[in-house]
């Protein structure tokens, strides 16, 4: 056979093989831009519409910045030492890191104003400890027409601890028409420092849609409260390791609460992790 043909032959061979390989190139970026576009059209707030799914305020894309902290719980020394000229009033005790206090008198409560009832209660020196370090949490506290349990807790950087490990509960009652506090409990966190530089958090939408494709969102549901919070993932000793967690309250078809648990920082769903202790790290 004639060489100049082989090389004919062998050239448009060549120049098929190409044409073909970036034909199935085309088509793959193609469908892959198709995938992505359809991702980006069909919103997640659209696609639990799409299951009936409601929720009750608008998500936003915003995101939020926090950190990796650590923070030592308090155990109460300084009023255990103090003992009965602790300036507490009322009848209190520790377990477990966690003051236990019966008030004296009456201490009236409003709780169609708690926010103002509950910050009023907090500068009373007489009443509690360290009480200008909490802030009221409507999104954890409950109430109804007979009583309440209105929860505060410690913030960082306008971020609050939604932790039983840095919180005041106070239990309110209603008696002749008078709201007042029975009791209440308290944990404090001290020594709260960050153990990185601040990291962007992943938005309310982000994490809804990993919630979404992980079943973790009933259809047939609402979606009433999201809110974020520093939340304990790791104790080591006698400290505690928190990160950025959002909350995300469902109300299901059945009229039962669910609440979801996802990482801020790694958008990892976290509902039913347990606390690792570390004894010795």
């Amino acid at each position: 056979m004639d060489f100049r043909k082989i090389e004919w032959i062998f050239f448009l061979v060549f120049i098929g093989l190409n044409i073909f390989l970036f034909s199935i190139y085309w088509n793959n970026q193609h469908e892959q831009s198709l995938v992505t576009n359809s991702n980006q059209r069909e919103d997640i707030v659209q696609r639990l519409e799409n299951d009936d799914i409601k929720i009750k305020d608008e998500v936003t894309d915003d995101h939020q910045e926090g950190y990796y902290l650590s923070a030592e719980q308090d155990t109460f020394d300084s009023l255990v030492n103090e003992g009965t000229n602790a300036p507490i009033n009322g009848n209190w005790t520790i377990s477990t890191r966690v003051l236990t206090s019966i008030p004296n008198g009456e201490i009236k409560f409003d709780l169609k104003k708690a926010t103002s009832s509950f910050n009023r209660l907090m500068k009373e020196s007489t009443f509690i400890t360290n009480g200008t370090e909490y802030t009221y949490l409507p999104d954890v506290s409950k109430k109804d027409e007979d009583l309440g349990k209105v929860v505060g807790a410690q913030t960082y950087e306008g971020i609050p601890f939604i932790d039983e490990t840095s919180r005041v509960t106070l239990d309110i009652m209603k008696e002749d028409d008078q709201e007042r506090v029975s009791k209440y409990t308290q944990t404090r966190l001290k020594d709260i420092e960050p153990l990185r530089e601040k990291m962007s958090l992943y938005s309310e939408k982000e994490i809804l849609n990993t919630l979404y494709i992980n079943n973790n969102i009933p259809s047939k549901s609402t979606i009433t409260n999201i809110y974020l919070g520093y939340f304990r993932t790791l104790e080591v000793r006698e400290k505690n390791v928190y990160v950025p967690v959002w909350f995300v309250k469902i109300r299901t078809s059945d009229k039962t609460t669910q609440i979801e648990k996802v990482n801020a920082l790694n958008n990892q769903v976290i509902t039913n992790n347990l606390v690792p202790k570390v004894e010795n790290p």
